[in-house]
């Protein structure tokens, strides 16, 4: 029965009785509401969440518990019920000042009081911003070139058009950016991105944006030249490789091959991301792509395809404590062994200290690093052969004890050099976006379009890590290329002090 039902009754007694059943209808319902948002809060916030690893996994479990949360939310306020302060929502950012403004003015229907039909006196308006969106749209770009006749010499006179990266084709820069950039750091294939364009009307053949795809990339060749030269330069770089499959051309069957990542140290400037698809895991592969490195330090985890590097006097060996921490706490998981426990927490100090001392200047990171870091990784060492001999030989434990031990001179590298990080987080965090693209697009099709997709990504990801829009950065080089002298090709490389625009 609802309220309005309700009021219809004529007979006191039945009212009475029907309004209490309404009423405890009503708060059943709102225990029942309160009891789901209290769940959905503990899965949201509680030790559940822990559970998941960081990545694609978590962050959907996190938009769908918050949507959840918020439906409950809003079931309970309509209701007017007076419930626990709710959880701390995220601080409303202002709109970009950037984005256009389409104002729709709610005035009166009439100049007049309403109440009382005096005229009304302006006082101000009230303006409240709310966010909308379009799908992307295309334009037509007309190029309209006057031709002028001399009477005098009968000769033909006209402007010719600007240069353009494909001659005699529709793209314009800012098309040929964005399929770049979708298929590439969005990871949208190209035949979703066909089925995109076709809601709006414009029809593309695949292979015509394939055949776009592989005269941009040719034409971005020497930039990605040019930026491997860049990241040669750096005294600290970063160093690892994940599997991507690669398609065997007419067998219908995938192979294993690797992209192999290279990232500049935090303090070096510009940042450079560099990848490179290898067909295998050998180090010679990390050996050719670094042999005309002058040394350095190589941040790497314990895979033995560096150790050809490490043979080279030049170069220096730093380990990564993510590593030594991901097998403690692996162990910690299935064990809840206080041990693990213990290591855990003294490597949280650790990273304690990296986070205070991060905005310092190299020498005084090494100073701090030092003195407190220094007489505590002592101490921690001599404990961890102490509880090695304690531990059984195949337990999960001494295999995580055994890695430490075994790559501690590399672990301990970092106290040396305050340019040298504590782990291998940044050579990681470039590999994210390709762990990401390989559940959309599988596998590549082939080496050569694997090797193809690391240039351009290379571009793509240093252009981000380097504060520019990788659409509006590439964009502009596409503009410029068709004429740009060769010997100024750095003047094209997403460095922060290129304008692009």
């Amino acid at each position: 029965m609802t309220l309005h039902d309700l009021m219809a009754l004529d007979d006191p007694g039945q009212f009475r009785v029907r309004a209490l059943a309404l009423l405890q209808q009503q708060r059943d319902y709102i225990d029942q509401l309160e009891a789901a948002l209290k769940q959905a809060r503990r899965w949201r916030f509680g030790a559940h969440s822990e559970i998941l690893p960081a990545g694609p996994q978590r962050r959907q479990f996190e938009e769908d518990a918050e949507t959840d949360i918020a439906v409950l939310e809003t079931q309970l306020s309509r209701l007017h019920i007076q419930e626990e302060p709710p959880l701390a929502r995220p601080k409303r950012q202002p709109l970009p000042a950037a984005l256009p403004r389409e104002s729709v003015r709610c005035g009166l229907d009439t100049q007049n009081c309403p109440d009382c039909g005096h005229p009304l006196r302006f006082l101000r308006d009230e303006i409240t911003e709310r966010l909308e969106y379009r799908p992307a749209t295309f334009l037509v770009r007309r190029y309209v070139c006057p031709q002028y006749s001399c009477a005098a010499c009968q000769g033909i006179h006209a402007q010719a058009q600007p240069a353009h990266l494909i001659e005699k084709g529709l793209p314009e820069p800012g098309l040929l950016a964005q399929v770049m950039v979708a298929k590439y750091r969005d990871h949208l294939p190209l035949y979703r991105q066909q089925q995109i364009y076709a809601r709006s009307g414009v029809i593309l053949a695949r292979s015509t944006l394939s055949d776009w795809v592989g005269q941009v990339a040719m034409a971005l060749q020497p930039l990605a030249d040019a930026l491997k030269l860049a990241l040669l330069v750096s005294p600290v770089l970063h160093a690892d490789e994940t599997p991507l499959p690669v398609l065997v051309p007419g067998k219908g069957q995938t192979q294993r091959a690797y992209l192999w990542t290279y990232v500049t140290g935090r303090d070096h400037a510009p940042a450079v991301v560099y990848y490179e698809l290898q067909p295998g895991r050998s180090g010679r592969y990390a050996g050719s792509c670094l042999k005309n490195w002058p040394g350095g330090t190589l941040v790497t985890d314990d895979y033995a395809g560096y150790n050809g590097l490490y043979a080279r006097p030049e170069i220096t060996e730093a380990g990564c404590w993510a590593h030594a921490r991901r097998k403690f706490f692996d162990y910690y998981q299935t064990s809840q062994s206080p041990v693990a426990k213990q290591a855990l927490d003294g490597i949280r100090e650790l990273y304690k200290l990296e986070r205070k001392i991060r905005s310092r200047p190299p020498d005084k990171r090494r100073q701090w690093r030092q003195r407190y870091a220094r007489p505590w990784l002592d101490e921690f060492r001599s404990w961890l052969q102490t509880c090695q001999a304690k531990t059984a030989p195949n337990s999960g434990l001494h295999k995580a004890i055994a890695y430490t031990l075994k790559r501690w001179a590399a672990l301990v590298c970092y106290l040396n050099d305050g340019r040298v990080p504590i782990d291998n987080n940044r050579a990681e965090n470039a590999l994210r976006g390709v762990a990401v693209g390989r559940k959309n697009w599988l596998f590549a099709g082939s080496l050569a379009a694997g090797q193809r997709a690391a240039m351009v990504m290379s571009l793509l990801e240093t252009a981000h890590v380097n504060g520019h829009d990788p659409w509006v950065w590439l964009r502009d080089v596409l503009r410029r290329l068709p004429t740009w002298p060769n010997n100024r090709l750095n003047e094209l490389l997403p460095w922060p002090e290129n304008p692009f625009s």
